[in-house]
């Protein structure tokens, strides 16, 4: 029998659940995949992964609690920052297509960040983006960052992305996904219909 990674285990879900920013997430991704795909549920594991409290980039005071993957790139994810086991900050992480979000906007990327400085914007080098890809992060600490971060057309943004990753074909990423937790953000979807 197969070892099952702890990011695709009940465990890691039940744990993330307890997470007081739980609620938020779930609603995070059955935004995103709303927006980049006609049918999600279609697509689970061959489009898309999600993992539950991933070792991806954690450290003593961070740990991801999920990572969205669409083909073989990581699209979506949000850190929790401790201190002294405390939770202290959030941060939230969106790759969109740079193209669509400048054509969108009317503004190149240092435009958009001079009008949203408390959203930060990095150009991906990740290769399945091909030059197209801009991270999107803030912090929940910084007062009015999420209210820049939703003003910007992410939906029309996030779409052209996730399909161009799509042609990359299925990542690699199969064993780390959490079915528990992407049926409970599915159901969520469909709730919000």
């Amino acid at each position: 029998m197969a070892t099952v990674q702890p990011s695709a285990s009940d465990e890691n879900f039940a744990t993330l659940q307890q997470d007081p920013f739980f609620d938020v997430v779930t609603d995070l991704i059955s935004g995103y995949l709303a927006d980049a795909f006609d049918d999600p549920a279609g697509g689970e594991v061959d489009r898309w992964t999600l993992s539950a409290l991933p070792a991806t980039n954690s450290a003593a005071e961070r740990q991801r609690l999920f990572t969205l993957n669409v083909g073989p790139m990581e699209v979506l994810f949000v850190e929790r920052f401790t201190e002294g086991g405390e939770v202290v900050d959030y941060r939230t992480g969106l790759y969109v297509s740079a193209s669509a979000l400048n054509a969108e906007t009317g503004c190149t990327l240092d435009e958009l960040a001079l009008r949203t400085p408390l959203v930060r914007m990095q150009p991906t080098s990740m290769a399945s983006a091909d030059g197209d890809g801009v991270l999107l992060d803030w912090f929940l600490s910084d007062e009015g960052a999420d209210e820049q971060f939703f003003e910007l057309p992410l939906d029309k943004a996030t779409r052209p992305l996730a399909e161009h990753l799509v042609t990359k074909g299925r990542g690699p990423y199969a064993q780390f996904h959490n079915r528990a937790f992407a049926a409970h953000v599915l159901a969520q979807e469909t709730t919000d219909e």
